[in-house]
């Protein structure tokens, strides 16, 4: 494979996993609504409520994180690519 072949494969799978990161974000918000309309009809107790909704948030959050590291990272990449083409960080390692 080719540099240019491995970095279209790198860009898919960070892609890929900010996508997931977005779907398990949304799927646990949808999922704590669900659990708020079984506790108005009265379907599910408080307690397990309390229960589901601590899992669906940590879930959630632990989502976000993941999705934050991966974007981050692109991000970065994206404008450490950017900085470098440019000249703009060998002019501050040259001190001119």
């Amino acid at each position: 494979m080719t540099s240019t072949e491995w970095a279209i494969l790198i860009w898919l799978a960070i892609g890929a996993g900010i996508a997931g990161g977005v779907f398990l974000v949304a799927r646990s918000a949808v999922q704590i609504g669900s659990v708020a309309y079984r506790v108005m009809e009265k379907q599910l107790s408080r307690e397990s409520a309390t229960r589901q909704t601590a899992l669906l948030s940590l879930a959630m959050i632990a989502a976000l994180a993941v999705t934050a590291l991966i974007a981050g990272y692109a991000i970065f990449a994206v404008f450490g690519q950017l900085l470098e083409s440019g000249g703009a960080i060998n002019t501050l390692n040259n001190g001119s």
